[in-house]
Protein backbone atom coordinates (compact mmCIF):
# COMPACT_ATOMS: atom_id res chain seq x y z
CA UNK A 1 0.00 0.00 0.00
CA UNK A 2 1.30 3.54 -1.24
CA UNK A 3 1.24 6.28 1.90
CA UNK A 4 0.36 9.31 0.41
CA UNK A 5 1.64 12.52 1.67
CA UNK A 6 -1.34 14.24 3.22
CA UNK A 7 -0.08 16.79 4.65
CA UNK A 8 0.88 18.40 0.93
CA UNK A 9 -2.64 17.40 0.19
CA UNK A 10 -3.61 19.14 3.34
CA UNK A 11 -2.40 22.73 2.56
CA UNK A 12 -3.20 22.98 -0.93
CA UNK A 13 -6.72 22.08 0.14
CA UNK A 14 -6.79 24.74 2.68
CA UNK A 15 -5.45 26.98 0.73
CA UNK A 16 -7.78 26.55 -2.12
CA UNK A 17 -10.97 26.36 0.34
CA UNK A 18 -9.89 29.77 1.67
CA UNK A 19 -9.53 31.47 -1.85
CA UNK A 20 -12.76 29.88 -3.07
CA UNK A 21 -14.81 31.01 0.57
CA UNK A 22 -13.61 34.60 -0.58
CA UNK A 23 -15.16 34.49 -3.87
CA UNK A 24 -17.88 33.06 -3.12
CA UNK A 25 -18.71 35.44 -0.43
CA UNK A 26 -17.44 38.24 -2.97
CA UNK A 27 -19.65 36.73 -5.24
CA UNK A 28 -22.91 37.06 -3.02
CA UNK A 29 -22.00 40.57 -1.94
CA UNK A 30 -21.59 41.39 -5.67
CA UNK A 31 -24.99 40.29 -5.96
CA UNK A 32 -28.28 42.20 -6.89
CA UNK A 33 -30.35 39.97 -4.83
CA UNK A 34 -31.12 41.17 -1.48
CA UNK A 35 -31.21 37.54 -0.30
CA UNK A 36 -27.99 36.68 -1.31
CA UNK A 37 -26.82 40.22 0.39
CA UNK A 38 -28.64 39.00 3.51
CA UNK A 39 -26.63 35.40 3.29
CA UNK A 40 -22.92 37.20 2.61
CA UNK A 41 -23.72 38.91 5.61
CA UNK A 42 -25.24 35.68 7.55
CA UNK A 43 -21.58 34.12 6.80
CA UNK A 44 -19.31 36.34 8.02
CA UNK A 45 -21.00 36.54 10.69
CA UNK A 46 -20.49 32.95 11.43
CA UNK A 47 -17.28 30.86 11.39
CA UNK A 48 -16.51 29.20 8.06
CA UNK A 49 -16.57 25.72 9.14
CA UNK A 50 -20.40 26.39 9.73
CA UNK A 51 -21.25 28.06 6.27
CA UNK A 52 -21.73 24.96 4.08
CA UNK A 53 -25.23 24.35 6.90
CA UNK A 54 -25.79 28.06 6.50
CA UNK A 55 -25.98 28.38 2.56
CA UNK A 56 -27.79 25.49 1.65
CA UNK A 57 -30.87 26.44 2.63
CA UNK A 58 -30.36 29.78 0.77
CA UNK A 59 -28.30 28.51 -2.28
CA UNK A 60 -29.51 29.81 -5.75
CA UNK A 61 -28.96 28.22 -8.77
CA UNK A 62 -25.93 30.90 -9.88
CA UNK A 63 -24.02 30.29 -6.91
CA UNK A 64 -24.00 26.57 -7.46
CA UNK A 65 -20.27 25.97 -8.77
CA UNK A 66 -18.63 27.23 -6.27
CA UNK A 67 -20.90 25.78 -3.07
CA UNK A 68 -20.02 22.65 -4.84
CA UNK A 69 -16.53 23.08 -4.55
CA UNK A 70 -16.46 24.06 -1.29
CA UNK A 71 -18.80 20.85 -0.52
CA UNK A 72 -15.85 18.71 -1.90
CA UNK A 73 -13.04 20.75 -0.43
CA UNK A 74 -14.42 20.22 3.16
CA UNK A 75 -15.25 16.13 2.23
CA UNK A 76 -11.69 16.15 1.26
CA UNK A 77 -10.14 17.71 4.49
CA UNK A 78 -12.62 15.26 6.11
CA UNK A 79 -11.24 12.11 4.63
CA UNK A 80 -7.41 13.53 6.02
CA UNK A 81 -8.68 14.12 9.35
CA UNK A 82 -10.37 10.51 9.96
CA UNK A 83 -7.16 8.55 7.56
CA UNK A 84 -9.98 8.08 4.63
CA UNK A 85 -7.87 10.49 2.07
CA UNK A 86 -6.52 8.99 -1.45
CA UNK A 87 -9.61 6.53 -1.67
CA UNK A 88 -12.36 6.77 -3.68
CA UNK A 89 -15.61 7.07 -1.46
CA UNK A 90 -17.65 4.73 -3.31
CA UNK A 91 -15.60 1.56 -4.47
CA UNK A 92 -12.81 2.54 -1.81
CA UNK A 93 -10.08 1.78 -4.29
CA UNK A 94 -7.17 3.88 -3.67
CA UNK A 95 -6.96 7.12 -5.90
CA UNK A 96 -3.55 7.40 -8.03
CA UNK A 97 -0.79 10.19 -7.80
CA UNK A 98 -2.19 11.64 -10.87
CA UNK A 99 -5.42 12.13 -9.51
CA UNK A 100 -5.12 13.51 -6.32
CA UNK A 101 -1.94 15.88 -8.10
CA UNK A 102 -4.52 17.16 -10.72
CA UNK A 103 -7.53 17.75 -7.82
CA UNK A 104 -6.60 16.97 -4.84
CA UNK A 105 -10.49 16.94 -3.89
CA UNK A 106 -11.03 14.10 -5.92
CA UNK A 107 -13.48 11.50 -4.42
CA UNK A 108 -13.81 9.11 -6.69
CA UNK A 109 -11.59 6.57 -8.92
CA UNK A 110 -12.01 6.60 -12.77
CA UNK A 111 -14.06 3.94 -12.86
CA UNK A 112 -16.59 5.15 -9.98
CA UNK A 113 -16.59 9.02 -11.29
CA UNK A 114 -19.68 9.98 -13.19
CA UNK A 115 -18.88 10.69 -17.05
CA UNK A 116 -20.20 14.27 -18.22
Amino acid sequence: MTTIPTSKYQLTLNNELTLVRNKFLFELKQSKHPYTNELALLLENNPANEWLDLIASKLTPEQFPRYQRLIQLEAALCQIEIGQFGYCCDCEAPLSQEELQQDAATQRCHRCRPKN
